[in-house]
């Protein structure tokens, strides 16, 4: 009898730990449907902030942006969002002493969070009378923005009436790789940077 009790609560706990553990990897996995429902949410959001979905192909999953719901993504493309408009700029010395010295400056707009940014540059050369007659545009991703790729498309500039000032423009794409609940997503944003001089 005591040995059929030694055996009976051997199986009860035995059932109760594989009971544990089949509960426990079943929350753990994600159904087809739920990872479809990820995906579809994601890029919803992803699309309210001008991202449009690429291929796992194009992003570098060594990089990649974790986030644990979807909700904490569309926090981050918010505040990335707030970034893009908020950027630094650098005007350089005051117009006033270009204007009557003439030379080559260099103006920037930096886009940055804690590891890396990306900057985009314009070098204006002026000639004695202040008016600009060569202006040079440009960009450059340093350091480690996490998740995201830089790749420079074109550049332009404007200048104002009086010729002695103006915007430059670089235009470029942002490549987001992102895993969101377990999913590897990828996305492109068309950004454009402008740079005061």
């Amino acid at each position: 009898m005591k040995l059929l009790k030694t055996i009976v609560l051997v199986l009860v706990i035995a059932l109760s730990f594989s009971s544990f553990s089949i509960n426990k990897a079943s929350a753990n996995e994600i159904s087809k449907e739920e990872e479809q429902n990820i995906v579809e949410e994601a890029n919803k959001v992803a699309e309210q902030y001008g991202l449009t979905p690429v291929s796992e192909d194009e992003i570098l999953n060594d990089q990649m942006l974790n986030f644990d719901s979807v909700e904490e993504f569309e926090e981050f493309l918010k505040q990335e969002q707030e970034q893009e408009g908020n950027g630094e700029s650098n005007f350089g010395t005051p117009m006033i002493s270009l204007m009557a010295a003439g030379g080559t400056k260099t103006y920037s707009y930096r886009e940055s969070n804690a590891t890396g940014s990306i900057t985009s540059y314009a070098r204006v050369t002026r000639n004695t009378k202040g008016v600009v007659s060569k202006v040079n545009i440009w960009s450059e991703q340093t350091g480690l923005v996490m998740g995201i790729t830089w790749t420079q498309n074109t550049t332009w500039h404007n200048l104002n009436s009086t010729k002695k000032g103006g915007k430059a423009y670089v235009r470029g794409t942002k490549l987001y790789g992102a895993n969101v609940v377990g999913q590897t997503l990828g996305y492109s944003k068309s950004v454009t940077y402008t740079v005061n001089f």
